[in-house]
């Protein structure tokens, strides 16, 4: 009874230790490396500016909006003193040009006062006549002296000089009136300019308080390539700023393994100093030749090896530092399953390492 117990005993530690193998060599896991990296920004300004303060120091983490350092345009004080005289001397012309207006339009309104109060006067005197002959023929009643008579000659005169009074008048009105309109309306040359020059002077003024440079996220400063006092050209990097948490991870996988990773295969990146450290990614991208791996990133540094760039976008709730060495464990293989006696008198483990690591 004694020796059958022990068969059974024999038996469990049997099926327990090729259930292990089969754990260990059943599945071909596919395992590379890889740096873990941040989104790296660079920033500058499209104009020469002169650093005024710097108040960062290179690796401090800042908050979102946080002021990073004070610039000034180099040209911004100049431009605006040229807006600001050019304007004063459109001003000066405008006074002149509208003091000519109204001297054309004074001009014009002495010619209607003295042609209207001439035709006038000529009016009244011949009224005056008509009044003197009318008292003259009163009693006359054979005779027609009445004002719209066809016969009296100082009645049509009358009537004439009311209808040339119209059309002498009238003209001169309307050069007046258009005039006026045109010396008073927004639309003349030197407003026009004087509103173009005070828009050029809001957007200086405007771009100037853009001139301090706020950070753009969470995260940390990395280099500093500017000092205060020191006049910096356009489009040259004053700061380098980094997120918070890596969001990518950059690995190369061996040129033997290539056809085993595909975009949007999933792997598991685990650090190497600190495997409880692990998080889930997503391949976004391969790269499109074959490349050396970093010396790093070997496990015999001396041996050059050759492989693919992989790119893995990872979440930012992760530990990882900044070009941390992770271990990428592939977690959808596309290979098939290989039985446990293949496993087992196929390659070894040590043999997989040595096709990672290119020790062949």
């Amino acid at each position: 009874m004694r020796h059958f117990n022990l068969i059974y005993l024999l038996f469990f530690v049997v099926v327990a230790a090729v259930w292990q193998l089969n754990a260990r060599y059943g599945k071909h896991t596919v395992m590379f490396y890889g740096f873990a990296e941040t989104k790296e920004t660079e920033i500058n300004l499209d104009h020469p500016i002169e650093v005024n303060r710097l108040l960062v120091t290179p690796g401090q983490k800042v908050k979102e909006g946080a002021l990073l350092a004070e610039v000034t345009h180099s040209n911004f004080g100049l431009k605006l003193d040229d807006i600001k005289y050019s304007i004063e001397e459109l001003k000066t012309e405008q006074d002149i040009w509208k003091a000519d207006m109204r001297s054309s339009i004074n001009r014009l309104q002495a010619q209607k006062v003295a042609k209207e109060s001439e035709i006038r006067a000529q009016i009244r005197q011949l009224e005056t006549e008509l009044e003197v002959n009318r008292s003259l023929v009163k009693d006359l009643k054979s005779i027609d002296v009445s004002e719209g008579s066809t016969i009296n000659p100082i009645a049509g005169k009358i009537a004439s000089l009311r209808e040339e009074l119209n059309f002498t008048v009238k003209p001169l009105d309307v050069q007046i009136a258009r005039l006026e309109e045109e010396m008073n309306s927004s639309s003349n040359p030197k407003a026009i300019q004087i509103r173009k020059l005070r828009n050029n002077a809001k957007f200086y003024n405007s771009e100037k308080e853009k001139l301090s440079i706020y950070a753009p996220t969470d995260g940390l400063i990395g280099n500093i390539y500017c000092k205060e006092k020191e006049n910096i050209s356009s489009f040259n990097t004053l700061i380098s700023f980094y997120e918070q948490n890596p969001t990518m991870v950059k690995g190369f996988v061996h040129e033997n393994l290539i056809l085993e990773v595909e975009v949007g295969d999933t792997l598991r990146a685990i650090s190497t100093q600190h495997p409880e450290h692990n998080i889930q990614g997503v391949v976004t991208g391969l790269g499109s030749r074959i490349v050396e791996i970093p010396e790093r990133l070997r496990k015999n540094p001396e041996l050059k090896t050759y492989g693919r760039e992989v790119l893995i976008t990872i979440p930012s709730t992760n530990h990882f530092l900044q070009k941390e060495k992770v271990r990428l464990n592939l977690l959808k293989a596309n290979q098939e399953s290989r039985s446990i006696f293949d496993s087992i008198f196929d390659k070894s483990e040590e043999q997989t390492q040595k096709i990672i690591t290119g020790k062949e």
